[in-house]
């Protein structure tokens, strides 16, 4: 396909069609296509326009999208699909809400993650209680393990099979298992609280810092962070780049750091 397709997600609120807004007023030459993905039954209703008025957001269009668990994997192809018809070689923009489903639904040219600055590491990463008892369900149920890791799932009209009993893991199989590539990535997932999984897959992470305190805690939050994605650099030969910056802001210091990342997501479609 000659689309090229950047995957904007994070938090609610987080100020990711600020992101957005940006890479359009500034980066991108020919206007994107604008998908935003919502899971349906999730009380989320598109903007409004005042009767008469033409929206000039500097798209060559925009869809909403609602989406359900069972479906997403038919949903996103045929969408992106019927651009694909109207644009060979456009660029899309997909806007949504961290969804573990949606991490796996497509084969992403870009992604970006939108945060705000947090208030304290228990908003971002599990305490060591949690993260030792997320780890023992996950790997309990093959099930639960791939939800909550890659954001895969079963359709609605699977029949799994019950899971079968097991014996506990004894400390030297954990250990054993932990000290593999896939346990190593496993457990670094793994210490994230669930919305902030898709980080990690990320080729850039904006911290928005219009958004939340800025305190030791959270400086201390983001130091972990960047952990992290070093941490995941050893194991697949790249990282996501963080920064930290207020993107309706051109005179934050960061802010060019944030345009010079965007600018490659933004060339579109070959």
């Amino acid at each position: 396909m000659g689309l090229s397709v950047t995957f904007v997600s994070g938090t609610r609120r987080s100020g990711k069609s600020a992101v957005i807004q940006v890479m359009v007023d500034r980066l991108w030459k020919k206007p994107p296509h604008y998908v935003r993905l919502v899971r349906a039954g999730s009380a989320k209703s598109p903007p409004k326009a005042k009767p008469g008025s033409v929206p000039q957001c500097g798209v060559s269009s925009a869809k909403w999208v609602e989406f359900t668990e069972d479906r997403i994997f038919e949903i996103l192809p045929e969408t992106l699909a019927a651009i694909h018809r109207q644009d060979r070689y456009g660029s899309v923009v997909l806007e949504a809400d961290a969804d573990p489903g949606l991490r796996c639904a497509y084969d992403y040219d870009h992604r970006v993650f939108v945060m705000p600055r947090p208030a304290s590491c228990g908003d971002v990463f599990r305490d060591p209680h949690q993260a030792a008892k997320e780890l023992h369900r996950a790997l309990d149920d093959t099930a639960a393990f791939a939800s909550e890791i890659f954001g895969l799932f079963q359709a609605a009209e699977d029949h799994p099979e019950p899971a079968e009993d097991r014996a506990e893991l004894s400390g030297a199989h954990m250990r054993g298992f932990l000290y593999t590539p896939l346990g190593d990535e496993l457990v670094t997932r793994i210490q994230l609280q669930p919305a902030y999984h898709g980080l990690v897959e990320s080729d850039l992470v904006v911290v928005n810092t219009r958004l939340g305190p800025g305190t030791a805690e959270s400086d201390e939050c983001l130091r972990r962070i960047d952990q992290v994605l070093s941490r995941l650099r050893g194991l697949t030969d790249r990282r996501g780049q963080l920064l930290a910056c207020d993107p309706l802001n051109p005179d934050d210091k960061d802010f060019p750091r944030m345009l010079e990342a965007l600018a490659p997501m933004c060339a579109g479609g070959k």
